[in-house]
């Protein structure tokens, strides 16, 4: 061989024996590592216990616990033909007559 002569495997490019093997295990590893913090996150915020539980607001002095004069005596049935009765009996115009009271003296009190 002459120093300056070109060796004959180089002048081919890298041969396939050469190149590394590609491997799919990247993707999968990752998805793994994804799903697996998708799970503990979604544990984690299963677990907490509620920080805000609903309450009933205070009672004010002066204001009456009974129920309004506009609604109607309601049932504890959940039977369609109970609640349309229900509907029918609610009395609209006191409803709304009581309403414009509340939001006249609520405008009246800014």
């Amino acid at each position: 061989m002459e120093p300056n002569t070109p060796n004959e495997s180089n002048t081919q490019g890298p041969s396939a024996a050469s190149m590394p093997a590609k491997s799919s295990s990247g993707p999968v590893v990752g998805s793994i590592v994804i799903i697996v913090l998708l799970i503990i996150g979604g544990l984690y915020f299963w677990m907490q216990e509620p920080r805000d539980t609903m309450s009933y607001p205070p009672f004010i002095p002066g204001d009456s616990t009974e129920d309004e004069a506009w609604m109607p005596a309601a049932s504890s049935s959940d039977e369609a033909t109970a609640i349309e009765a229900e509907l029918n009996a609610t009395n609209m115009d006191a409803f709304e007559t009581q309403m414009n009271a509340d939001a006249t003296a609520a405008a009246e009190s800014l």
